[in-house]
């Protein structure tokens, strides 16, 4: 089991393509890059903390796509 600490992947915020440089041409495009990195690191037996700026009117089908790892977030 591994445990990661991340934050602030935003996805479905467009405003994040421009704010943060991301080299993406749409937010769907950034959402399955973001989707298929995510899925690379983390396995079903890993447990990702995720600390804040997780999405931003996202349907479920979007964080359905992620690994079957634990996904623990934060909101304070």
């Amino acid at each position: 089991m591994t445990t990661f600490f991340t934050s602030d992947t935003h996805f479905g915020h467009g405003g994040a393509l421009g704010l943060y440089r991301r080299p993406f041409s749409s937010v769907a495009a950034m959402n399955e890059g973001l989707v298929e990195h995510w899925n690379e690191m983390v396995g079903p037996n890993d447990v990702v903390w995720h600390l804040g700026d997780f999405a931003i009117r996202q349907r479920p089908e979007v964080v359905a796509k992620f690994s079957p790892g634990c996904v623990v977030t934060s909101t304070s």
